[in-house]
């Protein structure tokens, strides 16, 4: 990471996460393909309602993952290997046990969520098929995630990419036999999503036995303090999941609301649509994190320079792609989803892509500019950014909108505050560029 040439380490490292993303995030289009296709747009629905509370929970274990691995990554740049393995250990007993408390927490209070957000009769009943399932098997998935992050911070790409397709794969697999074959509906799509969390661990965990590995898993020494610097660091990547997790339930209250079950469907294609460009843009974000970190704590600015730009580069380009194909192509991806019959649904998601696509040209860079923030452990300035775009301002958006322009204003809402983030990042992003950071060290 650091002395290979820029472009070369760029595709290393930026090609397996972006295919690893991509594998996963085409697992999760082909379970709304089945689903919207063999069980309906209810189904559809039911998924989105269960969506938040996963989310929050993938945000801690993306806390823990992104907040450790940075920490790690700047220890190996300087060459300081004592605590490596220690900060590992600890990050994984933690996430273990803390996603282990926190699903039972939930699976506990489904009763009170569903009266908050007055989900009631069939979706209720269909989420309670999905749900439950999906939250026995998260904490494997949260796990899962830390051991990914320090796969690939121990400069094996590759394994996370294997790891990631043979997990997707699987959830492809058994969404075909247990819904399509077996008719389990949704309980089917849970555990084909459940199980193939478990194929990760499965794949990455022999990575930390080999004798090739920096990382192994010890004893954990010394005060468990410590590892609160790794949740300070990481902290955006919570704000920024679970802040979603909180938009996406109060785009749901609004939208059923406003549409009912339909609308709810909607705004889920709208979710996988947009999914694919946040996921490839968060890819090679993701994959310039570990780069970033450790050529900062060897004080290479030049060289993160030089990997911010190509990294820039990479996702306007996929954002542009992206823009050009909803645009041209809408309803046959919006077909993907729905039966010849939903026409309900189909006419609102057609209306939402007409004032939603805008979102897609800035929220690749935003996520870019997080991630090298959080790289360099400026972990506040890229929790404000995170939770700008991921709470506050949609959230003000589609309230403030939806007064003013009625139902295009709902529809507006993540436009306007990708945009908005977009103006605030590129200003923080300024003040702390590689070129700066390297007159402040020279100036110490």
């Amino acid at each position: 990471m650091l002395d290979t040439k820029p472009l070369i380490l760029f595709f290393k490292y930026a090609i397996p996460s972006i295919l690893s993303l991509l594998a996963i995030s085409s697992a999760s289009i082909v379970d709304g393909y089945f689903i919207g296709n063999y069980v309906g747009s209810i189904g559809l629905a039911a998924i989105n309602i269960s969506h938040p509370m996963l989310t929050i929970l993938f945000g801690f274990a993306l806390m823990f993952s992104v907040g450790s691995s940075v920490i790690v990554g700047k220890l190996m740049g300087e060459n300081k290997k004592d605590e490596i393995s220690n900060i590992f250990t600890k990050s994984i007993i933690s996430i273990s046990i803390i996603g282990i408390f926190l699903c039972l927490l939930i699976y506990f209070n489904l009763e009170t969520f569903f009266n908050l957000f007055k989900v009631e009769n069939i979706l209720k009943e269909e989420t309670l098929l999905y749900l439950p399932i999906i939250l026995f098997f998260l904490p494997f998935l949260m796990t899962a995630i830390v051991l990914d992050y320090f796969v690939r911070v121990d400069e094996n790409p590759t394994l996370s990419f294997l790891a990631l397709f043979l997990s997707a794969l699987t959830n492809i697999i058994l969404d075909y036999l247990f819904i399509v074959k077996f008719d389990f509906g949704l309980s089917g799509a849970a555990y084909a999503t459940g199980i193939s969390y478990v194929i990760i661990i499965v794949i990455l965990i022999p990575h930390f036995f080999s004798k090739k590995t920096s990382l192994k898993l010890i004893k954990p020494k010394g005060s468990w303090f410590n590892i609160i610097n790794t949740l300070k660091n990481g902290f955006s990547e919570f704000i920024n999941e679970s802040s979603i997790g909180i938009t996406v339930l109060v785009f749901n209250y609004i939208m059923l609301k406003n549409f009912g079950t339909q609308g709810v469907a909607s705004y889920t294609i709208i979710g996988y649509l947009i999914m694919i460009s946040i996921l490839l843009s968060f890819a090679i974000s993701d994959s310039m994190q570990p780069i970033f970190s450790k050529n900062y704590g060897a004080r290479n600015f030049n060289r993160m320079k030089s990997f911010f730009k190509i990294a820039s580069i990479s996702i306007l380009l996929i954002e542009l792609l992206m823009t050009i194909l909803i645009l041209t192509i809408p309803e046959i991806l919006i077909n993907l989803f729905l039966k010849d019959s939903e026409q309900e649904t189909r006419k609102i998601t057609l209306e939402f892509i007409t004032y939603a696509w805008p979102a897609f040209l800035f929220s690749g860079l935003n996520i870019l500019i997080t991630s090298y923030l959080t790289s360099i452990q400026k972990a506040s300035l890229s929790a404000f950014i995170a939770i700008l775009r991921s709470l506050v301002l949609p959230i003000s958006a589609i309230f403030i909108l939806s007064s003013i322009f009625g139902n295009i204003g709902i529809f507006m809402a993540l436009s306007v505050s990708e945009f908005i983030t977009f103006l605030i990042a590129i200003k923080i992003f300024m003040k702390n560029n590689p070129n700066l950071i390297h007159l402040r060290f020279i100036n110490l």
